[in-house]
């Protein structure tokens, strides 16, 4: 089966299972990370989360339904109540549905004007808060870029971390005017087919547990293992280098991180509330990059990127496309999960947590099968917690058919310019690009989004 459109599949590619900045000693150009670091003034929210849901999820089937219009605006699932007065979900959804007084939804979100607007390169945009193209403009950086540079995160972790890759739905964002200084690490937590359960896991997995995505995992934990013996042999070369390679030694040394990213030692029970089993799709790894990316908040690395598609749906999510039912069951296990432990263990209050995707989707339906939508750029939604976010909010209205914004218009740079104003960062003040030109944060004027502060 083809998922996707061209566009989509153009954006998207297999990364590699652990990277480090860029190539260099062990991949270690990442020591760079490390230079000319600054923190923020004080605020509630220190970490963030940043859950990107690539392809374009369309919000009159998610958080922005309309059960009264007809079949083919409407689309094919129904709406349920959530614990939030006025806020009814797509039944698919129940979860978050029992968990929305932890969140907030801004249903009035647009990108129209900006560059890519209604295509999938328009995640340029809406990972900076700046009207980034593919060319033509500054090279504005990631969000967890510019926090890497802004705040220090443990000596012994990385200050950005990207489970997946940053330039999903976002060709040419591995490179922006800060340098690969502050470049994320890169860890991938394996693929999303189904596979058997080698010795060593056996012995650390109960066998209730399904072979996942999860038992691959042990692989990532003897990587690292086999990267540190390495660096261990060659302790008279890192003797001679400066404190911020040595630095970067150290990290990717770190039983912190090494037992962050130990998905096995999670208890199972807690760790299968994160997991997704549709009969004939098999699990997603998606949602072990939620988990993992709730422990690396846990250990303090301060900004997390997670890209969690798959939301592209041109051809229908129910017979044809099982990935797209997968992809909701997936959302839903997951971020409920991530907010409620994050909550629990007295985090979420200090840890901004957001999921957008690079678009919303047609208000009517093409001809391809159920909830099968086409690229808009009118009206698309975000989800935001934690942080000092207020909790059980929802923000803006749409039009009868969610094509256009008729309540509280949000733009890409009021999104940016909140997020930063949580995280106690002035989007206001100028970096300098590589060549040493000043740029503002977010570059254009507008509002922050009040109502969920």
């Amino acid at each position: 089966m083809k998922l996707g459109c061209e566009s989509f599949q153009q954006t998207t590619s297999r990364r590699d299972f652990l990277r480090l900045g860029g190539p260099g000693l062990f991949g270690l150009t990442f020591a760079d990370i490390l230079r000319a670091q600054s923190s923020g003034r004080p605020t509630r929210a220190r970490q963030a989360i940043f859950i990107f849901l690539a392809g374009g999820p369309p919000q009159q089937d998610l958080f922005d339904m309309k059960p009264d219009q007809p079949l083919e605006v409407r689309g094919p699932f129904r709406p349920i109540r959530s614990v939030v007065p006025g806020l009814d979900v797509c039944e698919h959804l129940p979860k978050l549905a029992r968990s929305a007084n932890l969140f907030s939804v801004v249903r009035s979100l647009t990108s129209r004007g900006y560059p890519h607007a209604g295509d999938h390169h328009a995640g340029l945009s809406w990972k900076t808060g700046n009207p980034r193209a593919l060319r033509g403009t500054p090279k504005y950086p990631m969000y967890g870029s510019v926090v890497a540079k802004l705040r220090s995160g443990p000596s012994d972790l990385p200050n950005f971390v990207a489970m997946g890759d940053i330039a999903s739905m976002a060709t040419g964002l591995r490179e922006n005017f800060l340098g690969p200084t502050y470049d994320p690490l890169y860890v991938e937590m394996g693929s999303r087919d189904n596979r058997q359960v080698d010795p060593l896991t056996q012995i650390i997995v109960p066998q209730a547990i399904a072979p996942s995505d999860f038992s691959r995992n042990i692989e990532l934990v003897r990587s690292l293992d086999r990267q540190s013996q390495q660096l261990d042999a060659a302790t008279p070369l890192i003797a001679g280098m400066d404190q911020f390679q040595q630095r970067a030694f150290d990290i990717l040394r770190s039983p912190r991180l090494r037992e962050a990213l130990a998905l096995l030692r999670e208890p199972a029970r807690n760790r299968d509330r994160y997991l997704v089993d549709l009969e004939g799709y098999g699990r997603l790894n998606y949602t072990s990059r939620v988990l993992a990316a709730r422990r690396l908040i846990e250990a303090g690395v301060p900004y997390v990127y997670v890209d969690f598609p798959y939301w592209d749906w041109h051809g229908g999510v129910l017979e044809n496309n099982r990935a797209g039912m997968a992809s909701l069951a997936g959302l839903d296990a997951a971020l409920s999960s991530l907010l409620e432990d994050l909550q629990a263990r007295g985090l979420l209050e200090t840890t901004l947590v957001m999921a957008l995707g690079e678009m919303g989707r047609t208000p009517r339906m093409n001809r391809n099968g159920p909830a099968a939508r086409d690229h808009w750029a009118g009206a698309q939604f975000a989800i935001l917690a934690g942080g000092g976010v207020r909790p059980g909010v929802v923000v803006g209205a749409t039009d009868a058919q969610a094509a256009y914004v008729r309540d509280a218009e949000y733009k890409v740079a009021s999104l940016g310019k909140t997020m930063y104003h949580l995280l106690g960062i002035d989007s206001d003040q100028e970096l300098h690009t590589t060549d040493n030109r000043p740029l503002k944060l977010i570059t254009e004027d507008a509002p922050l989004i009040r109502e969920v502060l």
